[in-house]
């Protein structure tokens, strides 16, 4: 009984395990996959909260600052000063010793005409707290709206990005479901092309038909074989690549749910006559939000030619002794002050109009730039149309060219079967399909690739 329930512990966590290391997707569940895994996106995450937090450290410009300071100072040699003593009226120039009792006072010694004496303490010990507010400055002002306009700048790139890990994902995606059906297709045609040999080698036998027959059939499956070996490798390749894309772990299986004919329908549904309205691109909308960030700059620079003004306070107190903590003596000295101070902008040798003038040539630069991008997005919308449509043309006419192919393969087999054909048709016909379905198959790929351009080009 023991071992059976073990038995069944190890059944459930290898189903787990195949269910986890093998998770279906389709194509929108591969693209939102990516978005979430992606390490672009990870980093464009960053930068909002790094935006949300540039905002924060601006503004906190504006608001009360508050400063300790605390200091502690011995003298080993308390400073000391030199008095003049002829200076104090109580000088008494007849108590000198002749003859100086009655020299002139220029004459008289250094000793006996000047005096030292100390003018501190050993210790000082000082506390303070400075508190300043910044009641009015038009450069923090200016700032604190381009630092929330960058904020907007990084969400539009947001979508960029997003748009960039779509169509990443998009294309491999869709060449991987290509080389899937294309490996279908292949063992369909190697499927009859040995049910073919099968027959072809059953008359050999009964000498209907020559030895010659039988082997370019057999060459021809030989090289069936072989190019299915070859896909094989390209199909493992495409996955990986598709796994890169989306962010997956490259040593576990993915499934890809969607098929060709889903796809090709949603490709088909396309306004291709739509007006190309490149405003709601995002990479036009990355472009508007600097052109703002730069006309905040200009008017920041502006700024710097108007007065600012800071208020301002402080309280000390410091205690002077020759014994800190054990003299009782007098020592506490408090002082505070409160104060506005206005700062005026006079003269600044033309530093700031230099500054002013160079902001001007950068956003006539992002206007020569702008003027630029409307023409590089309208090119890129029309030609999204062109390619469309040229993709549209190419599938009808591929659609149209494996219908011929089928209709002349099942006519030389029949032909074949009669003995009215021969084995070199049948394998020519069988190569001539298997073109035209691996033709038909690009042209899906083309088409909804296509698709996915004309989208963005119109900013959908």
């Amino acid at each position: 009984m023991m071992k059976i329930q073990y038995n069944f512990l190890f059944l459930l966590l290898l189903l787990s395990q195949l269910a986890v290391a093998q998770q279906p997707f389709t194509l929108e569940e591969a693209m939102e996959y990516g978005i979430r895994n992606s390490t672009a996106m990870r980093d464009v995450a960053l930068d909002l909260v790094d935006a949300d937090f540039q905002i924060k450290e601006t503004a906190a410009v504006g608001f009360p600052q508050l400063n300790g300071q605390l200091g502690l100072t011995r003298y080993l040699q308390v400073p000391r000063s030199i008095i003049d003593n002829t200076a104090f009226p109580g000088f008494d120039q007849s108590q000198l010793p002749p003859p100086w009792n009655t020299a002139e006072i220029e004459d008289l010694p250094g000793e006996l005409r000047y005096s030292e004496f100390t003018t501190g303490v050993k210790n000082t010990l000082s506390g303070q707290v400075d508190l300043s507010v910044l009641l009015f400055d038009r450069t923090y002002l200016t700032g604190l709206k381009a630092a929330r306009q960058l904020k907007t700048l990084v969400n539009s790139r947001v979508a960029t990005t997003e748009i960039g890990i779509r169509n990443n994902v998009r294309e491999a995606y869709v060449a991987t479901l290509i080389i899937d059906e294309t490996k279908k297709t292949l063992e369909n045609n190697i499927d009859n092309l040995q049910k073919t040999l099968y027959e072809t080698n059953a008359l050999y036998e009964n000498g209907f038909v020559e030895k010659l027959d039988v082997e370019r059939l057999e060459l021809s499956l030989f090289n069936l074989s072989a190019e299915m070996e070859n896909l094989e490798d390209q199909r493992q390749l495409l996955h990986n690549v598709l796994k890169y894309q989306m962010s997956y772990p490259v040593d576990q299986e993915i499934i890809l749910t969607d098929n060709l004919n889903t796809l090709l329908l949603t490709a088909l549904e396309v306004d291709v006559d739509a007006e190309v309205d490149i405003t709601e691109r995002p990479e036009f909308q990355v472009f508007q939000e600097r052109y703002k960030i730069n006309e905040f700059n200009l008017e920041r620079i502006k700024s710097g030619y108007y007065p600012s003004v800071v208020g301002f306070g402080s309280y000390g107190i410091s205690l002077n002794r020759d014994r800190l903590f054990k003299d009782k003596d007098i020592g506490w000295l408090p002082a505070s002050l409160i104060g506005l101070q206005v700062n005026v902008p006079i003269f600044d040798s033309f530093q700031k109009r230099n500054q002013y003038e160079r902001a001007k040539i950068t956003i006539e630069k992002i206007k020569n730039e702008e003027v630029e991008l409307r023409r590089a997005l309208r090119l890129q919308g029309y030609n999204a149309k062109l390619q469309y449509k040229l993709a549209l043309q190419k599938i009808a006419n591929a659609k149209k060219n494996l219908a011929l192919a089928d209709k002349i393969y099942n006519t030389a087999k029949i032909k074949y079967k009669e003995g009215l054909g021969s084995s070199l048709e049948i394998t020519q016909a069988e190569r001539d399909v298997y073109a035209a379905q691996s033709t038909y198959n690009q042209a899906v790929y083309e088409l909804v690739v296509a698709k996915a351009a004309l989208d963005n080009a119109l900013g959908r």
